[in-house]
């Protein structure tokens, strides 16, 4: 899910955590204000300090998806261990209340309210989202055949990424997708390219010597107009009932594509 600014497209996940912990510094705020000492500091030190671990924990269980230290450190694409996350937050809060007794109160009350507004609003827009199966548009193939995406899937789990060769996140991304086919032999990846000649994506393809067994050309946009996928790239994670269980905007990495594609696969 994303917000669209003009031309823009924004992940909305970070946007939710960002809002939730601006709440719950008011309301630990509200709570302290008769006390002395800030509280805004030791909730964002909370915060950072649940996503650093988080991260390390995600790192370490699929280090071998990583080809260098760089992309180890690279956030973008939202890799993180949660359990691991919100147990070091937990610890931290507790030790920030020891420290800081006559902030307790203020302290747990703020990190509560991150956790139920970010939890609740999450829940919210999970049960007002409109159960979205595969589309069953007919698209064409390189050699110029027509598919439909149903009929690709097969009853298979299925990902389709959204990209274009003009889009550097997409380019990034390619390797991923190249390897993750690779591992998941079971699974049917979907490279749909947005807008884009046959001609535009062979030459892209040969270029950088990749290769996917199923390349389709969204020549109009129309799947990309389906899911308002407004950025690319846009990630799509269907079932084996062809439902759609999750979706990523923005740039994956092979590390946080694994993770989902065993969560799936469970």
């Amino acid at each position: 899910m994303s917000i669209n600014l003009g031309p823009f497209a924004l992940p909305l996940e970070p946007l939710l955590l960002f809002g939730c912990a601006l709440l719950g510094i008011l309301v630990a705020s509200v709570l302290a204000r008769k006390k002395a000492g800030s509280v805004t500091d030791p909730l964002l030190m909370m915060l950072l300090f649940g996503l650093v671990i988080g991260r390390i924990v995600f790192v370490i269980k699929f280090a071998d998806q990583y080809d260098s230290f760089w992309q180890m450190l690279d956030f973008r694409d939202r890799g993180v261990d949660w359990v691991s996350g919100t147990i070091a937050m937990a610890l931290f809060l507790l030790w920030q209340i020891k420290r800081l007794p006559q902030q307790r109160v203020a302290l747990f009350g703020g990190a509560l309210s991150i956790l139920l507004f970010f939890s609740l609003t999450s829940l919210l827009m999970n049960a007002g989202r409109e159960q979205v199966s595969i589309p069953d548009i007919a698209l064409e193939q390189l050699d110029g055949e027509q598919i439909s995406l149903v009929q690709l899937a097969e009853n298979n789990i299925t990902v389709v990424n959204l990209w274009a060769s003009w889009c550097p996140p997409c380019q990034r991304e390619m390797p991923a997708f190249e390897k993750s086919a690779q591992q998941y032999p079971d699974i049917r990846f979907v490279m749909l390219n947005q807008q884009e000649s046959a001609v535009k994506v062979n030459d892209f393809l040969a270029e950088n010597k990749l290769t996917f067994e199923h390349v389709l050309l969204d020549k109009t946009g129309k799947v990309a107009d389906k899911f308002d996928a407004y950025g690319l790239p846009v990630t799509l994670y269907f079932d084996q009932q062809g439902s759609l269980v999750e979706s990523h905007m923005g740039e994956v990495s092979a590390a946080s594509l694994s993770a989902t594609l065993e969560r799936l696969s469970q």
